[in-house]
């Protein structure tokens, strides 16, 4: 047997003693005498009888250091000691306030601490309005979708985005259709789910407000995609106010074919949607044959057209008579139109393709919109005229964006100071050049009208120009702020303007579209400055030799001739560095 260690002698901490005689001395005795320990003696003093006047000085301290222990107590208050209920109302205005990246958000908050873990899986519905688990979002599996369905996260969610999930399958569609009870709007593209699969769930889940499918899916063809979208809006019908079926991406030409063959009958079930606002078909079909009268007819609220690429190089047209009430069936709060040509980039630059939009067409849409549009995309819409020959009874006076690359109104003609001066006196965004369209016939002259008109200042945030011709003088005022007539601007595009330095085109080719007129500023700036520091040098070089405070050299002749070099050459900012020799620095001090 091992042998027991002996009991060691109990031996208190170093300072305990003195700390529990401290402790002993304030306590307040209740009557009689009271004893008190001098901490540095260590003898003992007896006092006095405690009167009611010491009673009562003693319970003013007691209540002055509780006062003083709660404010301490509420000036160390977290978020974790706040109620449950006002915990989730600040997390949930966060996630809100993140919107498509609230389920992220919704996941991180919870890893945070166990309040906030606790106050997420008691409401889930708060912070999962919008279910956003697109491209890859922690690698969306069915398991992990059967776990958020246990706690209940599909119950409040109104939002549901699928985008680029290829680990999903039918069986999660089928729970989704089971779970989201509050559904609205739907987003599918790329997910690996079948014709029947979307069939059920169109029916699971009725009175759908937003419906996009991307026409490309592993496991269905295009005609199959095309034909579940069909099925969703006949659904759907009296409900939904925006439907699309179009992406950023090119489409291949084999679904492109495909929308194309199921062009009319598509459109017949649109016309059904009576309530719709929203209608984007970008980079949709080829040679598509769209029937715009009809259309204007049976959608007369809607709000938003988006045909950018529409019909690929072929171009699209329009199909179908006027009519006699074409005043009284043509949109009237129409606020977007886009209707881009499209672009296709190969391996020796860009290639555009047909358009067939021209002023009638153009007019055809906007006729009873003229005044509410807000945005406009002409690109590539080379049968459009500069709008100075045109007849306006009515002006867009609230447009804000207007993209016209390629076309005629990018010009020195004139069009695009009556456009800023005339039409559009709320333009903020300006595109008159595009990737792959550069702005070669924009100069200086397109702006100088712009310059010496008298009236108020233009509300100009975005100006795009590259490969245009414009020179820093024109740069220059178009820069000055508040003492120019765009104290508003914000950025411009400079890229590829030969005309203009090359330090100014890097400016704007690194910071575009982030803020940079600030920069191209300072830099106009330090190039004036540094002219003027090069004409002061050469001034210097010019003095007369008799004077006694000129010692001229060779030296000094040689490094003006090449300051004038320099500053000819646009290399202002080194010339401004090199205009003086070094000095001789002043050795250090010793310790």
């Amino acid at each position: 047997r091992r042998s027991r260690a002996p009991e060691r002698p109990h031996r208190p901490r170093r300072g305990g003693v003195d700390r529990d005689l401290r402790q002993r001395a304030a306590r307040v005795p209740e009557r009689g005498a009271r004893e008190r320990r001098d901490d540095a003696k260590g003898d003992v003093v007896v006092a006095e009888s405690m009167t009611p006047d010491d009673d009562e000085r003693a319970m003013q301290a007691l209540r002055a250091t509780t006062t003083a222990r709660e404010d301490a107590r509420y000036a160390r208050t977290t978020l974790d000691s706040l109620p449950m209920e006002i915990v989730q109302e600040i997390l949930a205005r966060r996630v809100r306030d993140d919107g498509a990246r609230g389920t992220t958000t919704a996941a991180a908050l919870r890893c945070v601490s166990r309040t906030f873990r606790d106050a997420i899986e008691r409401e889930p519905a708060m912070f999962y309005e919008e279910f956003d688990i697109s491209y890859g979002f922690c690698a969306a599996t069915d398991a992990r979708m059967r776990a958020y369905a246990k706690k209940n996260v599909f119950g409040g969610v109104r939002r549901l985005n699928l985008s680029g999930c290829g680990k999903l399958t039918d069986a999660t569609l089928r729970l989704l259709g089971e779970s989201c009870e509050s559904l609205e709007s739907v987003v599918f593209s790329g997910g690996s789910f079948t014709k029947s699969a979307m069939i059920a769930f169109a029916e699971q889940r009725p009175g759908l407000a937003a419906i996009k499918i991307d026409l490309s899916s592993p496991k269905m063809t295009p005609a199959d995609v095309l034909e579940v979208f069909e099925y969703f809006i006949a659904r759907n019908c009296d409900t939904l106010r925006s439907v699309s079926c179009g992406r950023e991406a090119p489409y291949s030409p084999h679904e492109r074919r495909a929308f194309s063959t199921r062009a009319v009958r598509l459109f017949e079930t649109i016309r059904r949607c009576g309530e719709l606002r929203s209608l984007d078909l970008t980079n949709c079909g080829e040679d598509v044959r769209f029937p715009l009268f009809s259309m204007q007819r049976a959608l007369p609220h809607l709000q938003e057209l988006k045909l950018n690429h529409f019909g690929g190089e072929s171009g699209w047209r329009i199909v179908g008579d006027i009519g006699e009430d074409f005043e009284h069936t043509c949109w009237k709060d129409l606020r977007v139109l886009e209707i881009a040509v499209s672009m296709e980039t190969t391996s020796v630059g860009h290639r555009y393709g047909n358009s067939n939009v021209n002023d009638e067409t153009m007019i055809s849409m906007l006729y009873g919109s003229i005044e509410s549009i807000e945005v406009l995309d002409l690109t590539g819409c080379t049968h459009i005229g500069d709008w100075r020959n045109l007849v306006w009874d009515r002006l867009p006076t609230r447009l804000k964006t207007l993209r016209c690359a390629r076309t005629p109104i990018s010009s020195d003609d004139g069009a695009v100071a009556h456009i800023l001066a005339h039409l559009c006196p709320a333009l903020e965004v300006l595109e008159l050049a595009d990737v792959g369209a550069n702005a070669r016939f924009v100069t200086d002259a397109a702006f100088e009208q712009l310059f010496a008109h008298e009236g108020p200042d233009f509300p100009l945030r975005v100006l795009r120009v590259p490969g245009s011709g414009v020179t820093t003088s024109t740069i220059k005022h178009l820069v000055s702020g508040r003492h120019g007539r765009f104290p508003n601007l914000r950025t411009i595009d400079l890229a590829s303007c030969r005309s203009l330095p090359r330090e100014l085109r890097r400016i704007s080719l690194d910071t575009f579209p982030r803020d940079n007129v600030s920069a191209l500023r300072r830099a106009l700036a330090a190039d004036a400055a540094a002219d003027a520091d090069a004409a002061d040098a050469a001034d210097d070089a010019d003095a007369d030799p008799d004077d006694a405070d000129a010692t001229t050299t060779t030296d000094d002749v040689i490094f003006v001739a090449d300051l004038r070099d320099r500053a000819a050459s646009a290399k202002r900012p080194r010339a401004a560095r090199e205009r003086d020799p070094p000095r001789a620095r002043r050795p250090k001090p010793r310790a």
